[in-house]
């Protein structure tokens, strides 16, 4: 047998059911692997007329499912024919007569039989997660069919446990793209929640969906889901407000919140609890308490998804400022951890880029810091924000000038230190440049007023350098026929800064002269004599056809 999960909820999902007709079509095609199976089982039994005394479905015994596991298929799917009638009837006729209602609880019942019979043959089953998976399947059928009946705290029960093993499948599968794990979790939003909710809001029952959970799975209300709290890990059903005392409140600059969720409590307990991280000074030991904020905020910010339509505005002011109070601990947390980054790699000029990055960082956290909810309306906080981000700004720019002096560039380090001189507007003694403090020490004003001083003197020792070093470039300057734009001082008759191009005289230049080769010796030019006519040649004849001759 495979997954029970898959085999059945999974289906469903797969083949897109929505109205009476998908669900009957679906009843037909687990009829014939019903069919099938049975035949395969040589379990068929040919006597309908004497079909209950001689049928062998209900007699199948947990040595039969050792020798072949099929056995535990049939009784699975027998109880996902029975609950695919059950909805069938609930989505063709939504429950409009007594005889309706009757045979939907009839069919509901019948299913949470063969499931119960399911959980019995798989008892010595050596799959822990297979049994959970039967154990989730049958909580499903019990908890609707109690929905059904208005039994509510039974409803709560039922779905308590199918929650907790849902999350237990769901955290211990770690392939991401598993079927299974993408089933876990369509199964808590669009069944187990909603019916959480509502056998919670018929209860009258305060708190989040995961505290009910682990409180009321412990409700041995039915004895056969009972078993399935032992199979899975404890952590998944600890009730944690009956375990120890918990802090159900925090206080963020004056205001307080009740926080709603007892994992979310009990997680921001430890940590403030445990005050040996603020000592820290690794930066490498930041990394376990930023995952661990990180962790909470995404737990709150699922609980803020499911309850989106809450109308309570207790409430959903106690969430924001609860919102406000995760993010701001995160936040100076990892400013706390990049300035420790940037304290061990201060001391080398190769190193002053990765400072420029990692300060750039900083001073985002200081603006996502000044934008949250509550920050803008607290004015001693949103000033000492703001000036928070001056400073670091003004760090960076100082890292920067640092590169300027290092390569021998006095003016352009002196001009940046003396912009951050200028627009760094503290005295110190005199007035506050924070006027709160900051988580961790970041920064304080004992820091600002030794860098207002460590600055005066990065600007008089840059002031000397800039003047000395004009001071060498007049007195040893280059020739002027190494740098055409630089010339002794003497030289001041000439104009050697701007050197234009002398206009040659108009020669006749013989372009082909290198491309044509001469001899050494010129040889004259022979010319051949003139040959003379002899006299026995004939003359020519003159005039017309000889008339006129010479005589």
């Amino acid at each position: 047998m495979d997954s029970p999960l898959n085999s059945t909820l999974g289906a469903r999902l797969s083949a897109y059911l929505v109205n009476a007709k998908d669900f009957q079509r679906q009843r037909y095609r687990v009829n014939k692997r019903i069919l099938k199976l049975r035949h395969e089982l040589h379990i068929v039994t040919k006597d309908t007329k004497n079909y209950q005394a001689k049928e062998k479905t209900s007699g199948i015994t947990q040595e039969q499912y050792s020798e072949d596991d099929r056995f535990g298929l049939l009784e699975l799917l027998l109880a996902e024919r029975d609950m695919l009638y059950a909805l069938e009837i609930k989505s063709s006729l939504e429950v409009k007569s007594s005889q309706n209602v009757t045979l939907l609880k009839t069919k509901m019942k019948r299913a949470l039989t063969h499931a119960n019979k399911l959980i019995k043959l798989t008892e010595k089953d050596q799959d822990a997660k297979k049994r959970v998976e039967v154990y989730i399947f049958a909580a499903l059928i019990a908890g609707q069919l109690s929905i059904i009946t208005k039994q509510w705290l039974k409803a709560l029960n039922a779905f308590s446990i199918a929650k907790c093993c849902l999350d237990y499948l769901y955290s211990e599968n770690t392939d991401k793209d598993s079927y299974i794990k993408t089933l876990c979790a369509e199964l808590i939003e669009t069944l187990v929640d909603p019916s959480l909710n509502l056998a919670a809001a018929q209860l009258k029952k305060a708190g989040d969906l995961k505290t009910l959970s682990r409180k009321y799975c412990h409700e041995e209300l039915f004895p056969s889901l009972s078993p399935a709290i032992s199979l899975i890990d404890e952590k998944y059903t600890k009730d944690l407000s009956s375990a120890l005392q918990l802090k159900k409140e925090v206080e963020w600059r004056g205001h307080t919140a009740e926080i709603y969720n007892d994992e979310i409590a009990f997680k921001v307990q430890e940590l403030d609890q445990d005050k040996e991280w603020l000592k820290y000074n690794d930066a490498n030991q930041f990394d376990s308490i930023i995952a661990s904020w990180i962790a909470i905020l995404d737990m709150h910010k699922r609980d803020n998804e499911k309850n989106q339509d809450d109308d309570d505005l207790e409430q959903k002011q106690n969430r924001a400022i609860l919102s406000t109070f995760l993010n701001y601990n995160l936040l100076f947390t990892k400013l706390k951890r990049d300035l420790l980054l940037i304290g061990s790699l201060a001391g080398k000029i190769d190193n002053n880029k990765d400072i420029i990055r990692l300060y750039g960082g900083i001073i985002q956290t200081v603006k996502e810091l000044e934008e949250l909810p509550g920050v803008y309306n607290d004015d001693d906080l949103y000033f000492s924000l703001q000036h928070l981000e001056q400073y670091y700004e003004f760090k960076k720019d100082v890292v920067i000038a640092e590169c300027y002096q290092f390569n021998s560039k006095f003016a352009e380090s002196l001009k940046i230190y003396d912009h951050v001189n200028k627009n760094l507007q503290f005295a110190p003694g005199k007035e506050s440049f924070y006027k709160v403090d900051f988580p961790f020490q970041v920064s304080n004003n004992e820091e600002v007023a030794f860098f207002k001083v460590e600055l005066k003197k990065l600007i008089l020792q840059n002031q000397i350098s800039a003047e000395f070093q004009q001071t060498k470039e007049l007195t040893c300057a280059k020739y002027t026929l190494e740098d055409l734009n630089k010339y002794p001082a003497g030289l001041k008759a000439l104009n050697l800064e701007k050197l234009e191009p002398i206009l040659c005289k108009p020669v006749l230049f013989d372009i082909a002269f290198n491309y044509i080769s001469y001899t050494d010796k010129v040889k004259p030019v022979e010319t051949e004599p003139e040959t003379v006519a002899s006299d026995n040649a004939t003359q020519k004849k003159g005039g017309f056809f000889g008339m006129f001759r010479n005589k």
